[in-house]
């Protein structure tokens, strides 16, 4: 009977260390998902191109008069002209550009105007 006893005792203690050690490293783990969400969070941006490189960055002053430089990549989608004076949204991740759209862009050519009839 003591065996069996001292057989039960170990077992529980064991069981204890083991729950006491799992729950320790689960607060580890937590912080990781909070900073890859906080990296992940796409950033809107709107303003006038101040300076363009075709293909490598874009420079942007927003309302406020604050200046974001923007790399450009193949991957970034390009939504009209791009140059300098455009009005622009930029959604990036850091200080890579996602996606920049041009607001309006050019303004289509009118069409020629019709010869005036002869009397």
């Amino acid at each position: 009977m003591k065996k069996l006893l001292m057989l039960a005792v170990s077992i529980l203690t064991a069981a204890m260390l083991a729950g006491v050690s799992v729950a320790a490293d689960a607060p580890a783990a937590a912080p990781e998902k909070s900073t890859k969400k906080m990296a992940a969070a796409p950033m809107m941006t709107m303003g006038e191109v101040t300076a363009v490189t075709p293909g490598k960055s874009v420079e942007v002053k927003d309302e406020k008069g604050k200046t974001h430089k923007f790399s450009i990549s193949k991957k970034t989608k390009i939504e009209g002209d791009l140059k300098v004076g455009a009005k622009v949204d930029v959604t990036s991740s850091g200080h890579s550009a996602k996606e920049i759209k041009v607001a309006g862009g050019a303004a289509a050519p009118a069409a020629p105007a019709a010869p005036a009839p002869k009397n």
